[in-house]
């Protein structure tokens, strides 16, 4: 919880291979439980694996390609570990906004709260990223927000949202 604060990085992290674990399932089920109210089953597993897939790979890449390759444990231990908890956190106004839809009701409040959690998560991982490259905070949203741009048009691309009715 710390690092969603922003009062902690990924170094204070154990460089532990069943944390790392830990949490890339995690990951991997909080991104599944908020596809499965838009796509099939099967579906939303795959976009949960894609999810954390690019979110490794975007970190083993980037640490290595900076010399930081040591870093990468705590790094993504941290990064699908805050994913994680804030995916929690945006359970409630997906599905809000999903029954918002299908009853043509207001969609204004979920919207709303979807978007800060999005700017949050941006926030938290240029954080973790600015630790793990030791670099300032403005160059961790930066890269954060290119990966999520990337994130989504992967997503987009391999499972596309049903078109409303």
């Amino acid at each position: 919880m710390d690092i969603c604060l922003l009062r902690r990085g990924p170094q204070d992290l154990p460089a532990s291979a069943f944390l790392l674990y830990l949490a890339l399932v995690a990951h991997t089920v909080s991104g599944f439980l908020l596809s499965v109210g838009n796509h099939p089953p099967g579906a939303a597993v795959m976009a949960g694996v894609t999810d954390t897939a690019l979110l490794a790979l975007l970190t083993l890449s980037l640490l290595y390609m900076n010399g930081q390759g040591a870093r990468v444990p705590q790094t993504l231990s941290a990064l699908a570990g805050s994913g994680t908890l804030i995916d929690v956190l945006a359970l409630a106004p997906t599905y809000w906004l999903a029954g918002a839809q299908a009853g043509n009701d207001d969609r204004a409040v979920p919207v709303v709260l979807l978007l800060l959690l999005v700017v949050w998560s941006l926030v938290v991982m240029g954080h973790v990223l600015r630790h793990a490259l030791s670099t300032r905070l403005f160059v961790g949203v930066v890269v954060a927000v290119v990966y999520y741009g990337i994130a989504v048009s992967v997503q987009d691309a391999l499972f596309p949202l049903p078109l409303p009715e």
